[in-house]
């Protein structure tokens, strides 16, 4: 239903917003995180692979552990939303956003295709 147009400009919505992603969470690791063997910071600086409707990003495994709220003890450490569902959930609201405004217009071109021009 997508036409060629649409999923290249969808494409490059994703790459924006991926983009985007990886600058909020690099400038949230710089300004609160200390800088150890430098892998979180070169992993920000890759770029997101896009295919088909699927953003991928490389990450080093511990990035999953920053968010927790809890350290190795078990006492309560400074919790750093750099992978948490807030943080996604900032790529997923613009890609929502462009395809509210657009996929209405898109169907209401294909319905007026579709149809012989008769009205009721």
């Amino acid at each position: 239903m997508l036409t060629d147009e649409y999923k290249n400009d969808l494409r490059s919505v994703m790459n924006a917003q991926g983009d985007a992603l990886l600058a909020k969470q690099n400038a949230v690791s710089a300004s609160e995180l200390r800088e150890r063997t430098g892998t979180l910071a070169s992993s920000f600086q890759t770029k997101p692979t896009i295919q088909n409707a699927e953003i991928s990003v490389e990450y080093p495994l511990y990035i999953r552990f920053l968010d927790m709220k809890k350290g190795r003890n078990g006492k309560r450490k400074k919790k750093v939303d750099i992978y948490s569902r807030p943080v996604w959930g900032y790529i997923v609201a613009g890609i929502r956003n462009w395809l509210n405004a657009h996929i209405p217009e898109l169907m209401v071109r294909t319905i007026d295709g579709t149809l012989t021009g008769r009205k009721e």
